[in-house]
Formats: structure tokens, C-alpha cells, sequence
């Protein structure tokens, strides 16, 4: 454009050379054409100076549209990176909507830990339920349902289908500082469902936040004996049914009416240690109302746990406890106790100690608990048919995996979130020690569990086990080799 111009004018100028002026002898057109030259001239120079100006404005807007760009790019980038895995696929308004109700609530703030730190449900405890990470407004509902098919050897024990539990959960954040949770159980179809249906405030309690190392709850408390008591949830386990001595030796669920401080210290920077300490009602009796023998080899302490009503307590006060330790994420070890009087007259006493571990490693899980119980028994304790000391304990391990051709079979049945995991128990316990009143019978019974189990997502499972039960020779076959298979889920 600016060559085009520039030749037309000095074209323009070459036509008017002197020679024509001299032949025309007309110098007032020649000054006149001269004039509109230097016009043109000035209107080109005009229209180049804007053409610049324009260009230049145009490079100046390029250039802040990239730095917007840039700008844009970064945030989006150190956004990615400050939202957990707990908010994959929702849009922004949804991801800062439940940022922001998670800085408020408390118990979504727990049990999100578990997901970030890549840790398993046995790591966790009463506040770690995976529905607490779906945000609500300060109340949180939720749950889970349990449905077994059980086929035994023996074709006088029970058959078929049962659905043991179904537990609604109620979690609250009252204020910053006063926490409510509680679980209520509907147990083999609830009251008039048959085969000793109930309906039970599972636990029931009211947190008082004061501090991370020492904080007040009381109510209807989850006894802190041993780990699995606490995390006793049919979705979290890998098996159908619970350990022996979970079963016997420490009742679970085991409940109990109380107070007491809970908390958490950190010795190291990567350590931590964990504490419950509660004083309650007492939560066994050696004999029941109606005068009948709660403590014995064929249920342990099964029958000898109180209800929720004070009449089915021994009026003797229990002071109960448990401290953990994690040396670092993946191991948890802890340490437990319970003790109180156990007879209407308090002349006997009840100690129960039990000890516990979890271990994770990548797919690896590798977990147990074992109890003592330590039962005085007086002469009027021996007359009545009460047992001594009697222990249990159980080991586990479980292998997570997921063959890829599944997934590239049927990507939307196992899908990113879908696992199997391969798992083996080995259970012992015994429920009576003497062996001169009766008759050298030892109640000695062990088990061993493999199982396989599939999870479409981690609230819910699919499970397939086999029970080996190998009992001590003395003792009546009152437990025989199963099958089983069952489905648990959180809602």
C-alpha cells in the first residue's frame, strides 16, 4: 500500500515536468495541480500514521488477551491442584460449595482425612463414615443394610437368607464445638421380624470440642475396647461374620452408659497417639434378672452384656480406655482395657484387656486383636456355674486387586473406583479355663476364613466366604463348616 502510493504521487509528478509547464505556459494549473499533489501527499502521510496507530493497538491487544491467558491458566492449575479427590466431576460452583462447608464441618473434615491419606475404613473410627464426605447442611443422614445367604453342614443348623441389620445413622454439627452422633439399629427385621428382632439405640453421644488433645463426650457410648468394636460396620468388613472374639469374649457391639475426654497428641511429626477414657454404668452381669447364668462356655461374655434400660446394668461403676499409637500412616498399634464389678453383691471383678494392630501397605492389609478376660469368681460365683478367665484372639490379612482385562472387558462394572480383595482369617478363642468342675471340658474353638470379595465402589460389597471350624474334641458340635454369601452397604 505505502509503495502504491508513493509511485502514484511521483508518477503524478513526472507527467507535470517543467517542459509541459513551458509548453501550456499556464502557471497558475501548474500551482494548482502542486497544491492538490502536496494535498494528497498529506492525506497518504494521514492514512499511514492511522494504519500504524491501529497496528499497534492491535499488538498491544494481543498481547494483554495472552497475559489474560496465562493468567487464567495458572489459576485453573493451582485449583486443580487444591481440590481432593473427593470433588473429581463436580463443576466450580459445586467444588466451592463443599470447600467451603467443609472448612465449617468438622466431622466431613474426618472423614475426608481418610480419603487423602490413601487409608482403609480399619484405620478409621466412629467419625470416619464414608456418607459424612457428602455434604449437607449441618445434619448428616445415612446408614447401612447388611443381607446374608447362609448354607451350613449341618442340616439342623439354621438355613437361607436372613438380613441381620439395618442401621440408620444420624451425625450433626450442632455449633463449632458441640458434635452429635448416633446410630440406631433394626436388628433381623426389628420388633415382631422373628428370630430376637430388636430395635436399639446402637450409640448415642454428644461431643464437647474444647482442644485436639482433650475434648468431653458422654451418652450411650461405643465402648472403646479394642479396634473392630469401633469399626465393627458389616461394609468395612472383608468377612460375613465377625471375629470370635469379638463375638464372645468382646461382645460387639459393646454399649455402655457414660462420660468421659477423648483426644489426640502428636510426639512426632509424622507420630500420633489417640486416647478414650470413659467412666459408666458397667456394662456386664453375671446373672441376668431372672437369676440366670450370663457368664459361661457356650457364649462367653455374650449374655452377660446390659442393655440400653439401667435395670439390665449391675449398678457397679466401669472404667474403660484405649490408647493408640501411629508411628507413621499405615500402622496403627493400640492398647485397651475394661474393668468393673460384675455380680449384684460387687464381690467380683471383671478386667478385660485387648490389644490391636492395623498394618497397610499398598494393597496390603494386615490386621488382628486379642482379649483377656480375667473373671474372679468366689464360691457363690462357682455354685452358680460361672467361668473363669477366658481370651480369643483373630488374624487377617487382605490383598486389594483388580485384573485389567475385567476392566477392559466391562469397564462400567469395574470401573477406576472398583477393586476385589482376596482375604484369609484365622480365629481362636476359649471360653472357660477349668478344667476340674467340668468335667476337663476346655471350650477350645478355632476357625480359619478364606474368603473373596468384590466392591463396585467402596460403600458397597459383595462377599464370598467359606468357614472352617475345627472344634476341640470334647465340646458338642454346635458349629459346623459354612458357606456364605452377603452384601453390605453404606447409604
Amino acid at each position: 500500500m505505502r509503495y502504491v502510493c508513493l509511485i502514484v504521487v511521483f508518477g503524478g509528478i513526472g507527467v507535470f515536468t517543467p517542459q509541459a509547464f513551458a509548453q501550456s505556459g499556464d502557471t497558475e494549473m501548474l500551482n494548482n495541480r502542486v497544491q492538490a499533489l502536496e494535498n494528497q501527499l498529506q492525506e497518504i502521510k494521514e492514512l499511514l500514521k492511522n494504519q500504524v496507530s491501529r497496528d499497534m493497538q492491535k499488538d498491544e491487544e494481543i498481547a494483554d488477551l495472552k497475559k489474560q491467558l496465562a493468567a487464567q491458566a495458572d489459576v485453573v492449575s493451582s485449583k486443580a491442584e487444591s481440590v481432593p479427590a473427593a470433588y473429581a466431576g463436580m463443576d466450580d460452583q459445586q467444588i466451592t460449595a463443599g470447600q467451603e462447608m467443609e472448612k465449617d464441618f468438622y466431622l466431613a473434615k474426618k472423614s475426608s482425612e481418610m480419603v487423602d491419606k490413601d487409608l482403609g475404613s480399619a484405620f478409621g473410627g466412629v467419625y470416619t463414615k464414608p456418607f459424612l464426605r457428602r455434604f449437607g447442611r449441618n445434619t448428616y443422614l445415612g446408614g447401612y443394610m447388611d443381607f446374608e445367604f447362609r448354607a451350613p453342614e449341618d442340616e439342623d443348623a439354621a438355613h437361607g437368607f436372613t438380613q441381620k441389620r439395618f442401621i440408620p445413622f444420624i451425625y450433626s454439627d450442632i455449633s463449632d464445638r458441640v458434635k452429635l452422633a448416633t446410630e440406631i439399629e433394626f436388628e433381623f427385621g426389628g420388633v415382631g421380624g422373628g428370630r430376637s428382632g430388636e430395635v436399639i439405640l446402637e450409640f448415642g453421644t454428644i461431643d464437647f470440642l474444647v482442644t485436639e488433645w482433650i475434648n468431653w463426650r458422654g451418652g450411650y457410648l461405643l465402648t472403646p475396647l479394642g479396634k473392630f468394636n469401633l469399626v465393627h460396620d458389616s461394609p468395612i468388613q472383608d468377612l460375613t461374620d465377625r471375629p470370635l472374639v469379638n463375638q464372645l469374649i468382646i461382645p460387639t457391639t459393646l454399649t455402655d452408659l457414660g462420660m468421659g475426654f477423648f483426644g489426640s497428641l502428636y510426639p512426632t511429626e509424622l507420630s500420633k497417639l489417640n486416647y478414650e477414657i470413659y467412666v459408666t454404668n458397667g456394662a456386664f452381669r453375671g446373672l441376668d434378672k431372672d437369676g440366670d447364668i450370663s457368664i459361661g462356655e457356650m457364649n462367653g461374655l455374650r449374655s452377660a452384656k446390659g442393655g440400653y434400660n439401667n435395670d439390665n446394668y449391675n449398678k457397679s461403676p466401669a472404667v474403660v480406655g484405649r490408647v493408640s499409637f501411629s508411628p507413621f500412616i499405615g500402622l496403627d498399634l493400640g492398647g485397651s482395657a475394661y474393668t468393673s464389678r460384675y455380680d449384684e453383691n460387687n464381690n467380683n471383678q471383671l478386667t478385660i484387656s485387648a490389644l490391636d494392630f492395623t498394618y497397610q501397605r499398598g494393597a496390603f492389609e494386615f490386621l488382628g486383636e486379642g482379649a483377656y478376660a480375667f473373671v474372679e469368681t468366689d464360691d457363690f460365683a462357682k455354685d452358680s456355674g460361672i467361668t473363669d478367665d477366658m481370651w480369643g484372639y483373630y488374624l487377617e490379612a487382605r490383598y486389594h486387586f483388580m485384573p485389567s482385562f475385567l476392566r477392559n472387558m466391562s469397564p462400567t462394572l469395574f470401573g477406576d473406583n472398583s477393586t476385589f480383595t482376596g482375604v484369609v482369617r484365622w480365629d481362636q478363642v476359649q471360653t472357660a479355663g477349668r478344667d476340674d468342675d467340668f468335667a476337663k471340658v476346655h471350650w477350645l474353638r478355632s476357625r480359619v476364613t478364606p474368603g473373596i470379595n468384590y466392591r463396585y465402589t467402596e460403600d458397597t460389597v459383595f462377599k464370598l466366604d467359606y468357614q472352617i471350624n475345627m472344634e476341640n474334641k470334647d465340646m458338642p458340635d454346635e458349629a459346623n463348616n459354612a458357606f456364605l454369601f452377603s452384601v453390605a452397604t453404606y447409604f
